[in-house]
């Protein structure tokens, strides 16, 4: 995706795809770029082009012009990464730690690969898996990287100090004995009364130690001793100018 800065114009020639959906670390080559264009484009200030994973194009300043453009890349998700994410899944059995009977007789490694499958197929048998998998991407989503200088020993129980999240995809669920927050790789577990300390910063909030506070019904120091966790593991942020 591309737009450009006032003043500049450039031309974009948009070629097709050789090969659909490539991927970063691929098996095949691509082949060679298509000569004909099938489509012929000035950007103007302003316009936004989106062009998918795949798609041939080459640009040049139009008219002879200067032209700057920014490129920003969309990060997708395959079946090739929902694989590897249910094979990390499926360590929780004993056979897929088990070492591969490499040398066995072709009877015990059919057995194998049979047990294997079976396995497998339990995990792509629930309807869920997908949205299990976003919510398991979401809580590892990295959060920008903010200092929250000078509170590098602790935070303090200052009531005007605000909080948020570093990033807009932490998942928070609920238990009976316990709240679960995964956010920016780190899962924090804690106790019920948590919730609505957490979720209006889930919901991408800024607020102040006081209004977290009094909406769990907590002291000031508990909430500032919450918070600190989760500025430990750049999950959330701190400061007066938030």
């Amino acid at each position: 995706m591309s737009a450009h800065r006032p003043g500049t114009a450039k031309r974009w020639r948009i070629y097709g795809t050789t090969r659909p959906f490539p991927l970063y670390r691929d098996i095949e080559d691509p082949g060679e770029a298509p000569t004909e264009p099938i489509a012929d484009l000035v950007l103007q200030p302003g316009d936004v082009l989106y062009v998918p994973r795949g798609v041939w194009h080459a640009v040049c300043a139009d008219q002879g012009v200067r032209s700057l453009h920014v490129t920003c890349g969309l990060q997708t998700h395959t079946a090739t990464d929902l694989m590897a994410w249910v094979s990390e899944q499926l360590l929780t059995h004993e056979d897929w730690r088990r070492e591969l009977p490499l040398l066995a007789a072709p009877d015990v490694q059919a057995d194998a690969v049979d047990t294997m499958r079976k396995r497998l197929a339990e995990l792509l048998d629930d309807p869920t898996l997908i949205a299990r998998y976003r919510a398991a991407m979401d809580g590892q989503a990295v959060g920008r990287m903010v200092p929250s200088l000078p509170y590098i020993d602790g935070i303090p129980a200052n009531p005007h100090l605000r909080v948020r999240l570093t990033t807009a995809r932490a998942v928070l669920e609920t238990g009976e004995d316990a709240v679960t927050l995964s956010a920016a790789g780190t899962v924090y577990e804690f106790a019920p009364a948590a919730e609505a300390v957490l979720r209006p910063l889930v919901d991408g909030r800024t607020l102040d130690l006081s209004a977290l506070a009094d909406a769990a019904g907590l002291a000031a120091e508990d909430v500032a001793g919450l918070v600190q966790e989760l500025v430990a593991g750049q999950a959330a942020t701190v400061g007066s100018l938030l």
